[in-house]
């Protein structure tokens, strides 16, 4: 069971019944995609599911489960090179698109892919790179059959909020249209995509 912790100024433990019964009973209705927003890299270090989960924690999210603090507010985060790791875990309310937390999971791919903040390259690829988009595609696939999400309840975040994210140069048709070709075929277990679960 999941413990969501509230921190505008100290940490708040959230004990509301209907909150409790949200936990027990989640199902994941829509996947959110979104990007970092952000170079591969900052000051040297790589944009990974650690520090985003370190900046999360700047922004005061958290929320505890099995007696774990997970800031993170994605389930997933895709890295260029295809790496795929773990967030907060799937059955935690993710902190990642207003509104529409609750009944979500969020991917967030790492990079910059909006022409107005990385026109020519400056903040790395302009686009998600083959292999990011292929593991992307893989996830969605998995967590659609997993949750039985209709394919056309994979979304931008720009869909559900007024964002920009994930950038006007994320492929979303194209992304739609493998994505429903690997739901009707199959394709490999979540346990084969995760790298690294930051654990």
């Amino acid at each position: 069971m999941c413990i969501l912790l509230l921190v505008p100024v100290g940490i708040w433990l959230f004990w509301q019944p209907d909150t409790l019964r949200l936990f027990l009973s989640r199902r994941p209705e829509s996947i959110i995609i979104h990007h970092s927003a952000s170079p591969p890299r900052v000051h040297g270090r790589p944009v990974d599911a650690a520090a985003i989960d370190a900046m999360h924690a700047r922004r005061g999210f958290g929320i505890v489960h099995e007696g774990k603090v997970y800031h993170i507010g994605y389930h997933y985060v895709v890295l260029p090179d295809g790496t795929v790791q773990a967030g907060r875990p799937e059955e935690c309310v993710g902190a990642h698109a207003r509104h529409v937390n609750e009944h979500s999971l969020g991917i967030c791919l790492v990079g910059n892919f909006h022409s107005a903040e990385n026109p020519s390259g400056a903040q790395g690829p302009v686009r998600p790179t083959p292999a990011q988009m292929d593991a992307l595609i893989e996830l969605c696939a998995r967590l659609c059959r997993t949750y039985r999400i209709p394919v056309e309840r994979v979304c931008r975040h720009r869909d559900v909020g007024e964002t920009a994210c994930p950038g006007d140069r994320f492929p979303f048709e194209t992304f739609q249209s493998h994505l429903r070709e690997r739901v009707e075929r199959g394709g490999r277990s979540i346990k084969d995509l995760l790298w690294q679960r930051g654990e």
